[in-house]
């Protein structure tokens, strides 16, 4: 069921109006990419200043949904909105660097799983660390309460039900 239109918070807009994309005003959409861009370039750099291999930000993605017992490649393929060939691509990345291990399913002789190494364990672990320091950072470039705010609003963004949000395969 789609959510009724909601009119734009700066006003309504005309068919001659540019909706809001400027460089003071960039989209909300550039601003979270850029948001990401920012998490994922310093905590590359921190795992390459700790003697780790960087690795691209898909990779990164990849990572996040990684459970420590094992990930097929199609329910990460599917959770992230990507083919299954992309993930095997980003896969041989993560084993080159040492992150990842393919290993045969246990419970069905055609999948294999994506299993983070006792190194990738590692370096997720540090990362988690690494992220709860950007975020102080963050939240001292805000006002008291400010980060806070942000957080919850984003929180209540994404967790709206599966219904709710389109999924990546019905935008193809």
């Amino acid at each position: 069921m789609q959510p009724e239109p909601r009119p734009h918070p700066d006003g309504p807009l005309s068919n001659d109006d540019v909706w809001p994309a400027t460089a003071a005003r960039p989209p909300l959409a550039v601003l979270l990419r850029d948001g990401f861009r920012w998490f994922t370039d310093r905590l590359n750099a921190t795992a390459v200043e700790d003697g780790e291999p960087p690795i691209s930000a898909a990779a990164a993605m990849v990572v996040s949904y990684l459970r420590p017992e094992g990930s097929r490649p199609a329910e990460i393929a599917r959770a992230m909105g990507v083919s299954r060939q992309h993930i095997h691509t980003i896969s041989r990345e993560l084993t080159d660097a040492g992150i990842l291990a393919v290993l045969p399913d246990p419970d069905s002789r055609r999948d294999r799983l994506l299993v983070p190494t006792p190194a990738g364990e590692q370096r997720r672990r540090r990362a988690l660390v690494h992220l709860a320091s950007l975020e102080e950072e963050l939240a001292q470039r805000l006002d008291p309460g400010e980060f806070g705010q942000l957080r919850e609003l984003l929180t209540r963004l994404w967790s709206l039900s599966a219904e709710d949000l389109p999924s990546r395969a019905e935008q193809r």
